[in-house]
């Protein structure tokens, strides 16, 4: 009875420890993740904001945007990262010989693995269903309400800007932020073989009675070129009127990666499956990632550092090819949903299953005196494998 309660006692104590670890390492492993994330899109939306392709007041709301289609991703790469680096040090530090010795076995590790992926897994499930194309949709939308916008609206001063149709560029030198003009003003517009260059010390913007605005300029000169080189034409004007594009609005987007899973799964044609299967067999990945990183985390502290972390980086990497591949199969109706869906997961699985057995065997002992699962080593199981190394 008492051995009973002491070994109960252990497996609780085992438990709550490497749950503890998990998640002290995942929550380190995900600022660091999400920091890079965060880093990387900061830097490419600086560079199209600087390019004119998107809009500077906006830049922040870009970033957030774009670092939350990541988020599922770095989900799963943490907890496949927590796991891993927890148990490896376990067995460095021969923490577990001593848990070993206590009582507990490796597929004692299976729980707490469990009760730290499985809520990370749910939040990677409604992050890839709902938020990461909400999150790409409104991202596709700022960027095209800002193409789609008034050539004026869209000049910011010391920089050329290009309109929506690409036949026109601006360039201002300054401009008001209260009166809403601009000085120095530099336009090239382009039609057909036709170049018109015009300067003015002023402009502002007036609309007409039928609704068309106009960038009125004042105090300018106008010159003309045709396409062939021989006609050139110079003139000096009062005030010069351009029409300018207002066209505001943003055409709905009609991608499937920015649909609502229930249009997904209203339309479920091959496109949608596809697209389906990618948002489901993402978030499964980060649990049988977990389980699998057990094995995989096995390190000799004898022998120094093991390969195991190259091998759990191909094995992430192939995983991860393997379920783009059939998500393209599903897309080209050459394979089943359900299959595309289940397969490559209870590969995994499989392949956990059975390098937990061969972790958690005996020395030397053949495949009849494997444990069971979950059974720790004792007396018996010793001296058969020493029988068997003589």
């Amino acid at each position: 009875m008492a051995s009973q309660s002491t070994a109960h006692l252990h497996c609780m104590l085992f438990r709550s420890t490497f749950r503890k670890d998990f998640a002290q390492t995942a929550g380190a492993t995900f600022v660091a993740l999400f920091t890079i994330i965060v880093t990387t899109v900061l830097v490419r939306t600086l560079g199209q904001a600087a390019g004119g392709k998107v809009d500077n007041a906006e830049v922040f709301t870009l970033i957030l945007l774009g670092g939350l289609q990541y988020l599922p991703a770095a989900l799963v790469i943490t907890v496949f990262i927590a796991v891993m680096g927890v148990v490896s040090r376990a067995f460095k530090e021969q923490e577990m010989t001593a848990w070993f010795a206590s009582g507990v076995s490796l597929f004692s590790l299976v729980r707490p693995v469990l009760r730290f992926a499985v809520p990370l897994t749910v939040l990677a499930l409604v992050c890839s269903v709902w938020l990461t194309p909400w999150a790409k949709a409104e991202l596709d939308a700022a960027k095209d309400r800002f193409a789609k916008r008034s050539d004026v609206s869209k000049v910011s001063a010391g920089q050329f800007r290009e309109s929506g149709e690409g036949n026109r560029v601006f360039f201002v030198e300054r401009q008001s932020e209260v009166t809403k003009q601009v000085e120095n003003v530099f336009v090239v517009d382009s039609k057909g073989d036709t170049r018109t260059v015009v300067s003015a010390a002023r402009g502002s913007v007036e609309v007409d009675a039928s609704g068309q605005p106009y960038l009125v300029l004042s105090g300018g000169r106008r010159a003309t070129l045709d396409g062939t080189g021989e006609r050139f034409t110079s003139t000096e004007f009062e005030t010069y009127g351009l029409a300018i594009d207002n066209t505001l609005g943003a055409a709905p987007s009609f991608q499937l990666q920015h649909r609502r899973v229930d249009l997904l799964i209203a339309d479920f044609s091959p496109a949608a499956q596809g697209e389906l299967l990618w948002r489901i067999s993402l978030p499964l990945s980060a649990l049988a990632l977990g389980l699998l990183a057990i094995p995989l985390a096995f390190v000799n502290p004898r022998g120094g550092n093991s390969l195991n972390q190259l091998f759990a980086l191909l094995i992430y990497l192939t995983y991860s090819n393997i379920v783009s591949v059939t998500q393209s199969m599903v897309t080209k109706e050459t394979l089943d949903f359900w299959v595309a869906l289940v397969l490559p997961h209870a590969s995994v699985l499989l392949m956990f299953y059975l390098l937990m057995v061969k972790r958690n065997r005996p020395a030397g002992a053949p495949l009849l005196r494997w444990r069971r699962p979950g059974r720790a080593l004792d007396l018996q199981d010793v001296v058969a494998g020493q029988e068997i190394k003589r």
